[in-house]
């Protein structure tokens, strides 16, 4: 499940920087504050989120 939400639109277009985490890569992410694959509900649980290199959002 989560290939699917990374690597594998990364890889569909063609953004090579962006399909893992990685010195030297793009780094935009979310984490999240709790595990998906225990309850998918966790996938709204954004803790926070990098875009270019700088948080943007983070939970208070």
């Amino acid at each position: 499940m989560l290939a699917s939400l990374t690597t594998n639109p990364a890889s569909y277009f063609k953004t090579a920087k962006k399909d893992r985490v990685e010195q030297g890569l793009d780094a935009d992410l979310v984490i999240l504050d709790g595990d998906p694959i225990t309850d998918v509900r966790n996938l709204a649980r954004d803790a926070t989120t990098i875009r270019d290199g700088q948080v943007i959002y983070q939970t208070p």
